[in-house]
């Protein structure tokens, strides 16, 4: 059906921008039909002024009293036996001079419907496909998330009813409560980052504030210890004099935390990360690095796409695919961008690139934000 639409319209403009060549040949055609018509009505009168001349020898004596009022684009001139008829030189290049200016005028009319006509074709084009786009994207958000949901409540589910039954082991109890919590702690996170992006509108237009990257940075790391020290993993932040930026807390504390849970969660075993704050002409760097499995060049391309993941995770959960799309475009919000360095086997650097604060003590007069 959508094929067969775009078909339809791509005919319908063809056709639009066939009738408008033709028109412009049509109408600059007849400019010039209608100064040779003119020519040849100049190229009349002269014959009939030579024709009255030559029959009336009053008209003959006087061309310019008998004849100058009813001819006054035509000149007399006296020979010694007659008198010799011509067009006004004058008229002739006012005719062509007319026709050179409607021509350009229909031509210049012409061209500006084509070039209106191709950009309300553009747009037209264009808002359709966004909105293909758009209905993708919600169809692909609705899959995802709701298949994203369904694995721990499944999970969960099962659990329960394993509980329920008799003669359960304390030992096998205790294992299922855990993997419960677990589950728990996954939909917790799932419905964190889904409701982080409904507030996409907020964080772009919501009113900003001073930022003190060093405290929510330190608030973010000792908000998580616990989980880090349950996947055997360890956290250090260093960093120098104090950073600043104009924009929200909310999405750099949610950029930085899923940065962080997701160098933990694809670890095979406990990883070492190291967060670091430096500034750099106007820009400061938050730099994430890791231990762990690295990403696989030919990945890197696509891990901040929405939905997008390589797999289950390597760690004891697997990804939504909504955490890395969550920091870039957080990240954006704030003004900034996010650059990725990463090796397989090797570990991973995240680098949050933020513009300073304008009352940042770090911003020199020259820096460039």
């Amino acid at each position: 059906m959508k094929r067969r639409r775009g078909l339809l319209y791509g005919i319908l403009v063809g056709l639009l921008l066939v009738m408008g060549v033709w028109w412009m040949y049509f109408l600059t055609h007849e400019a010039s039909v209608h100064a040779q018509f003119k020519r040849q009505k100049l190229a009349n009168d002269k014959l009939h002024a030579s024709f009255l001349i030559q029959s009336d020898p009053r008209v003959m004596a006087d061309p310019e009293r008998w004849l100058g009022q009813s001819f006054p684009h035509l000149t007399f001139t006296r020979g010694p036996h007659s008198v010799d008829v011509s067009i006004d030189p004058a008229v002739l290049k006012e005719v062509d001079d007319q026709a050179r200016r409607t021509r350009n005028m229909f031509l210049f009319e012409g061209l500006f419907f084509m070039v209106l006509l191709a950009a309300g074709s553009t747009i037209l084009v264009l808002s359709w496909r966004s909105e293909a786009r758009f209905v993708q994207a919600r169809e692909l958000f609705l899959a995802g998330a709701t298949h994203e949901f369904k694995t721990p409540l499944a999970s969960l589910k099962l659990y329960t009813e394993t509980l329920g039954r008799q003669g359960l082991k304390e030992s096998d109890s205790r294992r299922i409560r855990d993997r419960m919590i677990e589950d728990v702690g996954r939909l917790e996170r799932l419905v964190n980052e889904v409701l982080s992006m409904s507030a996409e509108d907020t964080f772009a237009s919501g009113p900003r504030s001073t930022v003190d990257l060093v405290r929510e940075t330190n608030e973010v790391i000792l908000d998580l210890e616990g989980f880090a020290r349950d996947h055997d993993s360890f956290i250090e932040f260093q960093h120098q004099d104090a950073h600043f930026i104009s924009g929200q807390a909310v999405p750099f504390a949610l950029a930085l935390r899923n940065l962080l849970v997701n160098a933990i969660k694809h670890a095979d075993e406990g990883v070492s990360i190291l967060v670091t704050l430096t500034h750099q002409r106007g820009w400061h760097h938050l730099a994430v690095k890791d231990n762990g499995p690295g990403i696989p060049r030919r990945l890197q391309g696509r891990v901040f796409d929405c939905f997008y993941s390589k797999g289950p995770g390597r760690g004891p959960a697997g990804g939504s695919g909504l955490g890395l799309y969550l920091v870039k475009r957080n990240i954006k919000a704030l003004g900034g961008r996010v650059t990725l360095d990463s090796e397989e086997g090797k570990g991973s650097t995240f680098t949050l690139i933020l513009p300073a604060s304008p009352s940042d003590p770090n911003l020199e007069p020259e820096d460039d934000i």
